[in-house]
């Protein structure tokens, strides 16, 4: 009996001894740190701009090689790019912050930005808040009809106009348990489409 009580007494200073390790062990972990977007404000320094880029796509032709008028409809700007592309020097401090998808309204070039401090846009096209380059979908499409007569081939070409912006963007943000506050800044360029200028011409096949 006496060395079952031995035993007993030994498990249960065993079982205190691991019990206390393991909450001092816990006590000690580090407490994950989770950051919320507070605001992103907006920039012109003096190596931002905003400019025009006209682009020449590539032509294409129909052919129509009936004894009927053909009727055509052309999509200039179907294969019409806009794009969004965040980058910073500290990319380990930005994907620390950034540890969800966020979306952010972005500069579209037609309101001024100040260039001796920084605004807010609260309206206007958003994207996410990532350092990976992203496509904007156009809100317009543009459409021509055309009628090709018999044994005649249609030509179109076209100049696609985008607007470029190269902007400075500051964001704050807070961690949710201390209430800690980290900066991060960096450039933005975002491409957005004006307008299309096609022409289209008419050769008879022979």
């Amino acid at each position: 009996m006496t060395q079952i009580k031995k035993l007993l007494r030994t498990g249960l200073f065993a079982m205190i001894v691991l019990c206390g390790a393991s909450a001092c062990s816990n006590d000690d972990e580090p407490v994950a740190k989770n950051y919320e977007l507070k605001e992103v404000a907006w920039t012109m320094q003096d190596n931002d701009e905003i400019k025009i880029i006209k682009q020449t796509a590539p032509g294409f032709f129909v052919d129509n090689n009936t004894d009927q008028n053909m009727e055509v409809e052309v999509s200039p700007t179907a294969d019409v790019q806009q794009s969004s592309f965040f980058y910073t020097s500290d990319s380990d401090l930005f994907q620390l912050l950034v540890q969800a998808p966020i979306e952010i309204h972005v500069p579209n070039g037609l309101t001024p930005l100040p260039s001796d401090d920084f605004s807010y846009i609260y309206s206007g096209p958003k994207v996410l808040f990532s350092l990976e380059k992203q496509s904007i979908p156009l809100t317009i499409e543009i459409t021509h009809k055309s009628t090709i007569p018999p044994h005649y081939r249609l030509i179109y070409s076209h100049i696609i106009s985008l607007r470029e912006v190269n902007a400075t963007f500051r964001a704050r943000f807070t961690e949710t348990n201390t209430g800690e506050e980290l900066e991060i800044t960096g450039k933005w360029m975002g491409k957005f489409f004006i307008q299309n200028e096609g022409e289209t011409t008419l050769e008879e096949i022979k």
